[in-house]
């Protein structure tokens, strides 16, 4: 359902490039670190999030893949992990793709 959008992750996370989507109707700008399911069986990304509409609003969130819209790969990257990231995400049934 999902593929191609899981390809374009696992790119973006494989190049540590920055993401922008719309989720709930707002903008986002995210350092992708983790892609995955969550125990609820969803398909989610956790990710530093670096903006929220164009603002500065950093810290840890994850989105729910079905909600994602317009989700872009931008040209910025990132260059390191960070702080708290757990690669073992344990809100994670199954991990697809990390950093």
């Amino acid at each position: 359902m999902y593929s191609y959008l899981l390809e374009e992750l696992s790119k973006a996370i494989g190049a540590r490039l920055l993401i922008k989507f719309y989720y709930h109707g707002e903008s986002h700008t995210v350092e992708l670190h983790l892609l995955g399911r969550n125990l609820q069986n969803e398909d989610c990304l956790c990710a530093w999030r670096i903006s929220k509409e164009g603002k500065k609003e950093d810290g840890w969130h994850c989105f729910e893949l079905s909600e994602m819209r317009q989700t872009q790969l931008l040209d910025d990257r990132f260059s390191k992990k960070r702080p708290g990231y757990d690669p073992y995400n344990t809100s994670m049934n199954r991990i697809y793709y990390r950093i």
